[in-house]
């Protein structure tokens, strides 16, 4: 049976497992292995089922696992504005190089 733990990024007891079985046994690795913990809820519904799961795939105690940080963006920005040629009113275009202060460096 399926179980999802994280439900934000769908993250299942058997992603957990694999990832411990790759190797990824620190929370934190976890997450960034998996996703979990880093969706819109950042941990907030998910964190307690998904700490379990690390805990009991690698045979530690669940208290001696540290919460993963928790990294919200500052905000939000659309995908489209990324990918934009037009960067618009955020000012996201990348400095020239004699804006950088680089002239002369090099590699």
């Amino acid at each position: 049976m399926k179980r999802i733990l994280c439900l934000c990024h769908d993250v299942t007891d058997a992603d957990i497992r694999r990832a411990v079985a790759h190797g990824y046994t620190h929370p934190e690795l976890v997450k960034r292995f998996t996703g979990a913990l880093m969706g819109p809820c950042q941990g907030r519904t998910c964190a307690e089922s998904v700490m379990a799961a690390i805990a009991r795939e690698t045979g530690v105690d669940p208290a001696s696992l540290q919460l993963p940080t928790s990294r919200p963006p500052a905000f939000a920005i659309p995908m489209g504005l990324l990918a934009a040629d037009d960067p618009g009113p955020l000012g996201l275009e990348a400095p020239s190089p004699g804006e950088r202060g680089d002239e002369g460096e090099t590699a």
